[in-house]
């Protein structure tokens, strides 16, 4: 799981990449590049057993948030791409990260 939220993270990344270069979003760029670095260190520290489940919470929380942007701008603006695509990839990361969280650990 770590290594699909290293992706996860990357994606939204370069997504706020795009995002900049296409529309001149600032924003994009500035709230892209936090969430993306954020997630990917969430993603270094589930490679951890120590850090494991804090980590893979830490990126839960963010991706919660994630989709909760996403979906809004899905909603608002009613156009798949980017924003329906990124709240759909970001529920299945939850629905992953969930998973791993509740999973008792031996």
């Amino acid at each position: 799981m770590a290594y699909i939220v290293a992706i996860y993270g990357f994606l939204i990344l370069v997504g706020g990449v795009i995002g900049h270069l296409k529309a001149g979003s600032e924003a994009s760029l500035i709230m892209g590049g936090i969430s993306g670095l954020m997630l990917l260190m969430a993603a270094g520290g589930m490679f951890s057993k120590k850090y494991f489940k804090k980590s893979a919470f830490f990126a839960l929380i963010l991706t919660l948030a994630l989709d909760a942007f996403f979906s809004y701008r899905f909603m608002t603006s009613m156009k798949f791409l980017p924003s329906g695509l990124l709240a759909l990839v970001s529920l299945g990361v939850m629905a992953g990260l969930i998973g791993i969280i509740r999973r008792p650990s031996h």
